[in-house]
């Protein structure tokens, strides 16, 4: 018998017992969006070149061919299958957001649940799938929501990610309350995650991220054989918030737990593929400019506002962010994401590609833009993205002035159903330009279907497969 006793215990029995009726239509809205923004973006991300070297590197370790990888004719051993699924998801930086903290759900949890859907003996349904992913949005807000310290301050690229995915995974899986428990001490074996590959533009940022998937998966697997984890992997002595985390308020993880839904009022859906700040600053920054394209001529300087983690993160060192020589540079650069902004009215995959960064037209305006830090952009309720403010002044002389606290996408200002739609769309055009569109219309068709029909899941899930084989038959 499991008894309830402590706050392991108590997010254990959340994970097994929450139900499908009791969880709040917003929050399965936010669900089913999450589901057709993520496998979009991991599509388009399967092309990436970095992605493709891990593909063509792990898809030699052999194994078992269980689970596909999509975007890819590979099938392989669910542990393999969930990371590359998870760096696909993660490396244009598309994904979906949590503005205060900084963290990205949706990579976390779908690459770990496909996988699981895959391996399943039963087939997984619509509804099984939406309560998983639930529980992973809730889950992972409420351990990030209760950390003292920000992943920018710290370093710590929120390492308490992998026991939510492991919870949301074990759950679809079909774990007992008892196995539940030992899966996430499992995986607390495996907390990882640090930002300095952010800073120096290193591809391992979407690495670490399809490692989460994995590892999650592995412990649930090992739990389901009777496998044992810490008990204590959050409380303990040594455990995530002692040891890694001090200060933290960890008891504020359960308040609310299974009444009040993380995902209904904090998921954010990103319009552009790059970090979350340069969104705000690039879409000010299109509206400022009447969202009319600019040129570099035309421009006297920009100056742009910020606080002293996001300007760590995105506008410093200096060399590698007005002129970036990789995608993961470009991503991470505010001064290039706002050239491009302005430059072509907005901003989209293939202007991280790497033969788009040497564009004259670009880089010119790039060099003209001057961040700073200003201490009243450092409001605490805005998290750590901050206020951010751009002035434009024009050789004419005329200056356009604004600032933004709410990005583009987050739930008090958000992106409609419509506009995550087209994104998909789009995603899907940008992997297949011959037939993605009609793939994506389709596979719409498929996700729309999933509120109200258990085989909707199992279907839209199929076009991650559908969609890799007319593209190597049209290939031909």
């Amino acid at each position: 018998m499991f008894r309830v006793k402590n706050i392991e215990d108590q997010i254990a029995s959340f994970s097994y017992e929450l139900t499908y009726d009791n969880i709040p239509s917003a929050a399965l809205k936010i669900a089913h969006l999450s589901i057709l923004d993520i496998f979009g973006v991991t599509l388009a991300g399967s092309l990436r070149p970095e992605i493709q070297l891990l593909q063509k590197v792990i898809g030699q370790w052999g194994g078992s061919s269980v689970c596909p990888v999509f975007g890819t004719n590979l099938c392989l051993p669910p542990s393999a299958a969930a990371l590359l699924n998870g760096a696909a998801s993660r490396v244009l930086d598309f994904d979906d957001v949590v503005d205060p903290l900084g963290i990205h759900p949706s990579v976390a949890i779908f690459p770990a649940l496909s996988t699981i859907a895959a391996l399943r003996q039963q087939h997984v349904t619509s509804s099984e799938f939406l309560t998983a992913t639930v529980i992973g949005h809730d889950l992972i807000t409420r351990f990030a929501r209760a950390r003292k310290e920000t992943l920018l301050e710290s370093g710590r690229y929120d390492l308490s990610k992998v026991i939510a995915a492991t919870a949301a995974a074990g759950r679809l899986y079909g774990l007992n309350p008892i196995q539940l428990r030992s899966a996430m001490g499992i995986a607390y074996t495996s907390a990882l995650g640090e930002a300095q590959c952010m800073v120096e533009g290193a591809p391992t940022v979407s690495y670490q991220q399809g490692l989460v998937a994995s590892n999650a998966v592995k412990a649930v697997l090992l739990a389901s054989e009777g496998f044992e984890g810490a008990h204590h992997f959050f409380t303990g002595r040594y455990g995530l918030f002692r040891t890694f985390e001090s200060g933290s308020d960890v008891e504020s993880i359960v308040d609310g737990l299974g009444a009040v839904f993380a995902s209904e009022n904090d998921i954010a859906f990103k319009p552009y593929p790059t970090c979350r700040p340069n969104i705000s600053a690039t879409t000010l920054a299109i509206s400022l400019a009447n969202y009319t394209q600019v040129r570099a001529e035309d421009i006297s300087h920009i100056d742009i506002a910020m606080n002293q983690q996001i300007y760590d993160l995105v506008c410093a060192p200096a060399d590698k962010k007005w002129k970036p020589k990789t995608s993961v540079e470009a991503r991470f650069s505010m001064a290039y994401t706002v050239a491009v902004g302005l430059r072509n009215g907005g901003v989209f995959i293939a202007d991280y590609d790497d033969t788009a960064l040497d564009r004259a037209d670009v880089l010119s305006i790039s060099e003209k833009i001057r961040p700073r830090v200003d201490p009243k952009c450092e409001i605490p309720e805005l998290g750590t993205h901050g206020r951010i403010e751009v002035s434009i002044h024009y050789v004419s002389g005329d200056v356009r002035t604004g600032f933004i606290d709410i990005p583009k996408g987050n739930p008090q200002n958000p992106l409609e159903p419509t506009e995550i739609i087209e994104k998909f769309t789009n995603c899907c055009r940008y992997f297949d330009p011959r037939n993605g569109a009609i793939q994506a219309n389709n596979a719409i068709q498929a996700w729309e279907r999933i509120m109200k029909d258990e085989t909707g899941l199992q279907d839209f899930l199929a076009y991650g497969i559908a969609i890799t084989s007319k593209s190597i038959s049209s290939a031909k």
